[in-house]
């Protein structure tokens, strides 16, 4: 009987142990199970982390190439509107040659047109001359060029050559007095400089003389 009870008691100790022992692994498992998921919530911030720095650095870059897309696209249009004015210039001033020959035989009549003032009996030939001129300015003026005016406008060296000075007192130095040769624009740009005498101070040329 004694045995029984003890046996019954070594029976119910050894359940109360097992069972402490199997709470115990539970609270250790639940621990560890706990970590893992720690470990792994760790895990998948630094992951989205990663993510994010690359989405943004992809964004960046992105970014960057839509500039330079747009960059390229201004290039590309101020490349266009260069060519454009360029091709236009050239169609513009491609007759300068030729324009520039012409002048050469508008000079040679104008030449001959005043070496006839004096003679009496050149009356056709003057006329003839004159209407030559004439339909020559005509087709002068179609082509854009136009003479320009330089007598009693001051010297400028972008428009006018002086091949001559003469000296005067007078305030109004640096004035073209004569034109030799007549200046011609072509459109807004100039196609032959004017062959001028210009008008210098006695006052300059005296202080020029003393240098």
């Amino acid at each position: 009987m004694f045995n029984k009870k003890d046996k019954k008691k070594s029976q119910e100790k050894r359940k109360l142990t097992e069972g402490k022992k199997y709470r115990l692994m539970n609270k250790e498992e639940i621990i560890r199970k706990l970590i893992e998921k720690e470990e792994i919530l760790k895990n998948v911030k630094e992951e989205l982390l990663e993510t994010k720095k690359i989405v943004q650095e992809k964004d960046n870059l992105s970014k960057e190439y839509l500039k330079r897309l747009e960059r390229l696209q201004a290039d590309f249009e101020n490349y266009k509107k260069r060519q454009e004015k360029k091709k236009k210039e050239f169609i513009e001033f491609a007759n300068e040659e030729l324009l520039n020959d012409l002048l050469s035989v508008v000079d040679n009549l104008e030449r001959a047109l005043d070496s006839t003032k004096n003679e009496k009996n050149a009356k056709s030939l003057k006329e003839g001359i004159k209407n030559t001129l004439k339909g020559f300015n005509n087709i002068l003026k179609k082509e854009g060029v136009v003479a320009m005016k330089s007598v009693g406008h001051r010297f400028d060296p972008y428009r006018h050559e002086a091949v001559m000075k003469i000296e005067i007192d007078k305030h109004s130095e640096d004035i073209v007095t004569e034109e030799f040769q007549k200046g011609y624009y072509i459109k807004s740009k100039i196609l032959r400089p004017a062959m001028v005498k210009v008008a210098v101070s006695v006052k300059e040329k005296k202080n020029t003389n003393k240098k």
